[in-house]
């Protein structure tokens, strides 16, 4: 607590609000909006490897929280200076978040500085933030740090194996999610395994029926990211307001995530294809 104390003690609003832009590369959007730009406009293959590392990460996450079941420093008398935020102090998810995605990006664009620099300095600050934030303590975002680091490695070497068969290697680990999903009743791991299940599914597809090619002209990029990442929001927040009328139940979250990833990795890409081949092709 005197860590966290003493680095509270810097609080002032400008760096409040500082952290808490910071904090938000951490969490589930800021993947979402990487993972899709990266499918859609970049490399799809560098971005299936990315996020489904991110998401296997993730859902790990969330089952060790549901043992630790450790109070956040803002329950035992810090500053909240974030909202509040629900689940275990143990391992911060954001940090783990961040290190398996920085571990990812600065190996694949190690080449392009911008890139590497950006997420080696996001791996530092976010777990700082969730400390300046009152969210989690010094040993939270070490550990859970360290498991982004191992996470993001061990997610490196796997596809380094089959670099051609990308799709079976992420299809061989859903199982382990979904035994998860079924011992564990943690929120966090049906997100992540919905997602997951989402993803390798419609990937699988796309590469065996669309054969999406992310290459076109600069104006067609800025169009599929704007129509993709409407109908990418509109299912996550528009199926969020339709559960909720009928419960708050971890399945209902799983499916939500799931027809958002599923919608990314073959609905988008499908729709892409056929909307803007004409503009492509000249």
């Amino acid at each position: 607590m005197a860590i966290i104390e003493a680095i509270q003690k810097l609080s002032n609003p400008v760096l409040d609000w500082l952290m808490r832009i910071i904090t938000e590369t951490g969490d589930v959007l800021a993947f979402i909006i990487l993972g899709v730009i990266l499918f859609w406009c970049i490399d799809k293959k560098t971005a299936y490897k990315l996020m489904t590392t991110l998401l296997f990460s993730a859902g790990l996450n969330g089952a060790i929280k549901n043992f630790t079941q450790k109070p956040r420093p803002y329950e035992e008398g810090a500053k909240p200076i974030l909202q509040k935020t629900e689940g275990s102090s143990m391992p911060s998810g954001h940090s783990q978040n961040i290190t398996t995605a920085a571990t990812f990006m600065v190996y694949e664009y190690r080449k392009v500085n911008w890139v590497k620099w950006t997420f080696i300095a996001l791996a530092i600050l976010v777990p700082f933030s969730r400390m300046y934030l009152g969210q989690h303590y010094l040993e939270d975002v070490l550990v859970g740090m360290a498991l982004g680091l191992v996470i993001g490695i061990l997610g490196l070497v796997l596809y380094s194996r089959l670099p051609d068969q990308e799709e079976y290697v992420g299809l061989a680990l859903a199982p382990a999610l979904i035994l998860l999903m079924i011992f564990i009743p943690e929120h966090q791991v049906f997100v992540s395994g919905g997602a997951y299940i989402g993803l390798v599914t419609g990937y699988l597809l796309e590469k065996k029926y669309i054969g999406y090619d992310t290459k076109a002209p600069l104006k067609i990029q800025i169009f599929k990211v704007l129509i993709g990442l409407g109908v990418t929001l509109a299912l996550y927040f528009g199926l969020k307001l339709l559960f909720k009328l009928i419960g708050e139940y971890n399945i209902l979250d799983a499916i939500r995530y799931f027809f958002v990833a599923f919608w990314a990795s073959l609905g988008a890409p499908a729709l892409f294809k056929k909307i803007f081949k004409q503009e492509i092709e000249t």
